[in-house]
């Protein structure tokens, strides 16, 4: 707990009076004022919306130009769920059988569309 009626003066504890009277400070905008806040607000929310939508925006061009140009090298269509077909399976567990399984699973986890192993 602080105290509020001590203050030092060189390492020396000295008191302070309280205070006699409590005085109250309020600022009031007139309506004009509070219309530009209320405006300034709304483009504050609307500026933090824009930044969301073109982050948004900009990850969802990146992934399609990716998926795309993925798909014109290699004419598959890439996904993760690869591993899950019978020809993703039997891949991985040859080159587990080759390499062992602790690079099988290298480049399962560090492959995002398995292009590595099908490839």
């Amino acid at each position: 707990m602080a105290y509020s009626h001590i203050c030092t003066l060189g390492g020396v504890i000295i008191p302070k009076a309280k205070p006699t009277a409590v005085h109250l400070h309020r600022i009031e905008f007139s309506t004009k004022e509070r219309e530009y806040l209320e405006t300034l607000q709304t483009t504050q929310s609307l500026k933090n919306l824009a930044y969301a939508g073109s982050a948004i925006g900009a990850t969802a061009v990146g992934y399609l130009g990716y998926k795309t140009l993925h798909q014109w090298l290699i004419s598959e269509e890439p996904s993760v769920l690869n591993i899950l077909n019978g020809r993703g399976r039997d891949k991985v567990v040859e080159i587990a059988k080759e390499e062992g399984i602790l690079s099988a699973l290298w480049k399962v986890a560090t492959t995002p569309t398995l292009a590595g192993i099908f490839g």
